[in-house]
């Protein structure tokens, strides 16, 4: 497919600091790319997930390729366009700056010290970053740039997702960053592998594996043996997820506008109506007190009821779904076999 040079116009930033590591900051980035196609004018948007060190120290601060086996604030397999707000918690990660002209999100007014080039000089170091900030909160113009930024950067590829799937468009913003040397994580103490309490390990468990042995400062492996010693076979993150996914799915009726609520039950009798929110108030306090003891004994399996009432909960989401694409096909057929106007 042949691709003329395009055109980005950044519409939404998303910054997030680390709950884990300091001086570890994520940004997310959403640009409309307008470019032509096969000799046609064609428009879309490019997500880009980038990872930095900053700090005010006076530390340099450094691009530095997002880990190949950290979990990504831009999901694999995402759909839609995200919207982040600040304080919002992704993961281990916090918003602190939160912009979408699209969905009307506007950033707190002035940054963090850590964001702004007037308290943090080196920020101009990092220029994928400093050059969308400047967009959004206009800052005055940097006449001394640090010196320590003149050294020649080797380009590394960013994550990028196109909303279109289609080829890069030629932005220049994501190919200069900045390489590393690979450093190899010093081994734990085994004093300290030996301190690690049962009560300590489960405070993690509704975390990735890997984020939670990065944590407690201790290898996936060691952890993995340290959980078999406390007999957990198996790390419990993906049951209390699931937990979570079946609670939350319950927090949503039951917290709905009253006006839907009317409109979803107003064929049922008063009686049913209040056995209905009844029964699902019971079975959100089930799943929690499941959750609960989830934590204390995480080899335990799931029960069969929740497995049963897991597997209805899946059925209906794929129901509602084939209901929507049969509706949008359906109004594409009409639309198809209508004639021109007379």
């Amino acid at each position: 497919m042949d691709m003329d040079a395009a055109v980005s116009t950044l519409t939404a930033l998303s910054v997030f600091a680390s709950t884990v590591e300091q001086a570890a900051f994520r940004s997310v980035h959403g640009y409309r790319v307008i470019g032509r196609k096969d000799g046609k004018w064609v428009r879309w948007e490019r997500w880009v997930e980038r990872q930095f060190l900053l700090s005010l120290s006076g530390a340099r601060c450094l691009e530095v390729p997002v880990p190949a086996t950290s979990p990504r604030i831009l999901m694999a397999g995402w759909h839609g366009r995200p919207v982040f707000r600040e304080g919002q918690i992704v993961g281990t990660w916090r918003c602190i700056v939160a912009f979408d002209s699209v969905a009307a999100v506007a950033p707190s007014s002035p940054p963090p010290p850590v964001l702004s080039p007037a308290v943090n000089p080196q920020l101009v170091c990092v220029p994928n970053l400093y050059k969308d900030l400047q967009k959004v909160f206009q800052f005055p113009k940097v006449e001394n740039v640090p010196q320590r930024c003149g050294a020649k950067e080797q380009p590394i590829h960013s994550d990028e997702a196109d909303s279109s799937g289609s080829d890069s468009d030629g932005d220049t913003q994501s190919d200069k960053e900045l390489v590393l040397p690979v450093q190899k994580q010093p081994r734990a103490n085994r004093k300290h592998i030996d301190s690690i309490t049962l009560d300590e390990i489960a405070q993690y468990f509704h975390l990735p594996i890997r984020e939670a042995s990065k944590t407690l400062k201790i290898g996936v492996s060691i952890l993995k043996r340290k959980c078999r010693n406390y007999g957990i076979p198996r790390w419990p993150h993906r049951k209390i997820k699931s937990l979570d996914s079946l609670i939350s799915d319950l927090e949503f009726v039951l917290e709905d506008d009253e006006e839907d609520k009317q409109q979803e039950l107003q064929q049922l009798e008063e009686q049913q109506q209040a056995a209905a929110i009844k029964a699902l108030t019971k079975r959100k306090m089930m799943l929690e007190s499941e959750k609960e003891t989830l934590q204390q004994k995480p080899a335990s399996d799931l029960m069969t009821e929740t497995k049963q009432f897991r597997e209805d909960v899946f059925k209906r989401r794929y129901r509602a779904k084939s209901s929507v694409m049969e509706m949008e096909a359906g109004g594409h057929t009409a639309e198809a076999s209508l004639g021109p106007d007379d």
